[in-house]
């Protein structure tokens, strides 16, 4: 075990599961007769959707305005299917992980929704080696506010100088450097064990 590094973080999207827009979301966009990439802006990057992600709507409150911003009120189931038809595995990056919890304690720090945690939690194996799974919904703040890294502390019994965060997005990585975490900024395409490597963590 690295002496420095005591305790392991994840982000969760585009570290331990793929995103990309699949076939029932395409399929919704055409329905709608947008395209995809406008149609996906709408959903992603509307501060509705951050506010979900700190746990401010619930899910029909949140699906009912998406519907009605998307003219997708007759198609809401459809609508919640799409919205959760973004991710596929990485075998390769949780095969690292299985590995690193023989020897550390693993935890989760996610800007998510409940909609995509209950599709999520249900649909891969790999979150009870993650204790504990910090969600922004339900500590009420997203990266990269201090609190969430601090909840995530908290809950783990670490230090921030002796903790290391894995994520895709260089500004989720500010903060917590900032407050004296070790970090990796760790592309999509990126290789998890050599950048684990690079800090001191060998993976066999």
């Amino acid at each position: 075990m690295n002496q420095c590094i005591t305790h392991i973080f994840f982000d969760l999207g585009n570290i331990l599961v793929g995103l990309h827009a699949g076939k029932k979301l395409r399929a919704l966009a055409k329905k709608s007769g947008q395209e995809l990439a406008p149609f996906c802006e709408k959903i992603w990057s509307h501060e509705r959707a951050h506010d979900y992600e700190r746990g401010r709507h619930t899910c029909d409150e949140y699906f009912a305005l998406l519907a009605e911003e998307l003219d997708l009120a007759h198609a809401q189931p459809e609508l919640r299917e799409a919205f959760c038809d973004i991710f596929h595995p990485l075998p390769e990056r949780v095969a690292v992980a299985r590995q690193l919890a023989n020897r550390y304690p693993l935890g989760l720090i996610s800007n998510t929704c409940a909609a995509h945690i209950r599709h999520l939690e249900s649909a891969y194996d790999f979150f009870p080696l993650f204790s504990p799974r910090i969600y922004s919904h339900e500590v009420g703040a997203r990266k990269p506010h201090p609190a969430i890294y601090d909840q995530a502390l908290a809950a783990a019994g670490a230090k921030a100088e002796n903790s290391l965060f894995i994520d895709d997005l260089a500004e989720n990585l500010e903060t917590p450097s900032r407050l004296g975490w070790k970090t990796i900024h760790l592309s999509p395409q990126g290789d998890l064990a050599s950048s684990l490597q690079q800090v001191g963590i060998p993976v066999p």
